[in-house]
């Protein structure tokens, strides 16, 4: 079910009608835990007994960890989960891959090698779940976190309808108390997170969504269109990929609102970073940081040799690569940013040029982001800097102006947050019955989130 579906215009407003309608905490979970159940079998019911069959092991595991004393015993638990979180991801999402380039290397030596592959389809979401169900089982072992009391309570927190199938990426110590104690309808929330919804539906809508066909045009065209089409459609993807992702975040955050519940921030105007580092701190922050806290730092973080930390920052953005797909163009990807974020650290640049070195070096990574092989990406890249076609384009430059608006929408809404509720009330709603009218009239065709794919 998509969040800019008629289905889901009909699905929220009944959820909402009867989680307010409850008085007890119970029934306020048993809600949300039905309504995220219906929300994702909606896609395949199948899916729906994968995902709660993973969360009820989880669950266990998670209170086997916290009751044991024996260090040993509270790894071998620990280990279990892992192995049957990042098992399971790997089986439906990377087995093939492997195998594939398992065979590849067995024929450079010159071995006749056929493995066996599957005919899996991916489960939405499944990355986005796996990561939060692991943080749980690490969060407890390390003691930073209490397991949840119950079945009920815990699939509430994972199955959370909201940010179920595309994140944020959330942590057991953010969402778990939250539904362990009753919520109360807060107005003020509530509209808040209809602003955000609003704006998210925006974003998807009149931006990602017109910008996907111009984007589309230019990649699966690239051999024979000029340089300028080629960076116009590369700026469009960039953008239309901001504002999916972002879109969807911001519509998951302000529905949660309208339940009571806080999910944590994505997105943070990364466009105006000036540094790498700063970028990614600021882009997809719960995966990042979710690579961070389980993966960059037990490897040793910053704090081992020069050349340590170096290879650390690599596993972590080949990682966040691999993450997203299995295919070697997402791993060039984050290779691509890892050296970009190790080479640039130290260097000495006026703001502006460290700006523009930043987003210049952002909007070329995501060449190998979308083109479908390394060699590929290569070939665009090459041809979009041999200035073949000199001024001449046929893709629509509409994508630039999208990007001159929310640029500079977003540049005015980041020094001065509060700037809608500060207008008059006929002025505010004013302004929502045309955002609205906007993408119903203007908006691209359907198309779903990039995000459901990874």
């Amino acid at each position: 079910m998509l969040f800019n579906s008629l289905a889901f215009l009909f699905f929220l407003p009944i959820v909402f009608a009867l989680y307010w309608s409850v008085r007890s905490l119970r029934w306020q979970n048993g809600i949300t835990m039905l309504a995220s159940f219906f929300f994702y079998g909606w896609w395949d019911w199948r899916f729906l007994i994968l995902m709660v069959g993973t969360c009820i092991a989880n669950y266990y595991i998670g209170h086997a960890i916290n009751k044991r004393e024996s260090r040993h015993s509270r790894k071998a638990w620990l280990l279990s989960a892992i192995l049957l979180n990042i098992g399971l991801l790997a089986l439906f999402k990377y087995f093939n891959f492997f195998v594939d380039n398992l065979t590849a290397l067995f024929s450079l030596f010159h071995f006749s090698a056929d493995f066996p592959t599957l005919r899996l389809i991916l489960p939405i979401g499944i990355s986005f779940y796996t990561f939060q169900l692991t943080a749980y089982v690490v969060d407890i072992y390390r003691r930073q976190l209490l397991p949840a009391r119950s079945l009920w309570h815990f699939l509430s927190f994972i199955c959370f309808f909201p940010q179920l199938v595309a994140g944020p990426i959330e942590r057991g110590a953010n969402l778990l108390p939250q539904f362990a104690v009753k919520r109360t309808f807060d107005y003020a929330t509530a509209v808040s997170g209809m602003r955000l919804i609003l704006w998210g539906l925006m974003k998807k809508m009149l931006i990602a969504d017109n910008c996907a066909p111009v984007a589309d045009f230019a990649f699966d065209n690239y051999s024979t269109l000029s340089s300028l089409d080629l960076l116009t459609g590369l700026l469009a993807f960039t953008v239309q990929v901001y504002c999916d992702f972002s879109g969807y975040s911001d519509m998951a955050i302000g529905t949660a609102r309208l339940f009571g519940i806080r999910l944590s921030q994505n997105f943070n105007f990364p466009f105006f970073a000036t540094t790498i580092r700063e970028f990614w701190r600021r882009w997809h922050m719960t995966l990042m940081s979710w690579l961070r806290d389980y993966v960059y730092f037990p490897l040793g973080g910053s704090r081992c040799s020069t050349v340590r930390h170096y290879f650390n920052v690599f596993v972590l953005y080949m990682l966040s690569g691999l993450w997203h797909g299995p295919n070697w163009s997402f791993v060039a990807w984050g290779t691509w940013n890892g050296f970009f974020n190790i080479t640039t650290k130290h260097l000495k640049m006026p703001k502006a040029l460290s700006w523009f070195v930043t987003i210049a070096v952002f909007v070329l990574s995501q060449i190998f982001f979308r083109n479908p092989t390394v060699q590929d990406g290569l070939r665009f890249f090459t041809r979009m800097f041999s200035l073949q076609g000199g001024w001449h384009t046929i893709v629509s430059r509409m994508p630039l102006l999208y990007i001159f608006v929310l640029f500079s929408l977003e540049w005015f809404y980041r020094k001065r947050p509060n700037c809608i509720t500060e207008l008059p009330v006929w002025a505010r709603y004013a302004i929502y019955i045309i955002a609205f009218l906007a993408c119903i009239y203007y908006g691209g065709d359907q198309i779903q989130f990039i995000y459901f794919q990874f």
